[in-house]
């Protein structure tokens, strides 16, 4: 069970953290009172998504539309088209935003249904100028991200643990706000790279799984 305040990874039968002594959320209540964003995408809804809010998402998809808009009108005094480009924006926010949240609500691969999911969220394997196409998932095992888009030229990948030890956040100007690469190679000189939103939280949550795991007991 992973803790929502600090990400510590504790076994599934503790009461508090081991980490930070926060109260975990399946034993809150009786029935979990699980946040909007913990979508019923595995078996006990106790995964953690890692994603922008949906208004957050609106807002992300619409401010280089209303950049634009802002521009043409500064240029040219034609409000009409700077309407115009706002009225796309919100329309192909709102479009965007929906599909996106399809994607993440999608039911859990079966590949998946007797693995431990520890955290997922919306990704691609293209780039940071794209949207997302499917669903990275951070398992006890490593990362197996699935793609939910026919156009996708990678359907499913799965890169053990032990090599998200070469995962390295890429920076460079990005479409939206709080989209950002992480490149990882799968420990046979092929190098992957996968689009996330919260890049640091998907970072964090791999190096305490890769210690957690490799952790040498003591005598």
């Amino acid at each position: 069970m992973i803790c929502t305040s600090c990400y510590f990874i504790n076994p599934s039968e503790n009461v508090f953290c081991q980490n930070c002594g926060s109260q975990l959320p399946h034993v809150q209540n009786e029935k979990p009172n699980i946040s909007p964003l913990i979508l019923a995408n595995t078996l006990d809804n106790s995964s953690l998504l890692i994603s922008r809010g949906p208004w957050e998402m609106r807002l992300d998809l619409s401010i280089p539309f209303l950049l634009v808009a802002l521009a043409i009108y500064l240029f040219t005094g034609n409000q009409v088209y700077a309407l115009t480009a706002v009225g796309l924006g919100l329309a192909f926010a709102l479009y965007k935003t929906h599909d996106t949240q399809q994607i993440i609500s999608q039911s859990i691969p079966v590949e998946l249904i007797n693995k431990t999911i520890i955290a997922y969220g919306p990704a691609n394997t293209s780039n940071r100028f794209s949207l997302p196409t499917g669903v990275l998932y951070l398992l006890s095992d490593g990362l197996y991200f699935k793609s939910f888009d026919s156009n996708e030229d990678i359907s499913f990948i799965h890169i053990e643990i032990s090599f998200t030890e070469s995962a390295k956040r890429i920076k460079g100007l990005s479409l939206f706000a709080h989209w950002h690469e992480i490149q990882m190679n799968n420990g046979m000189n092929e190098q992957f790279t996968f689009t996330v939103q919260n890049a640091g939280e998907w970072m964090l949550l791999m190096k305490v799984l890769r210690s957690d795991m490799f952790k040498k007991p003591t005598v």
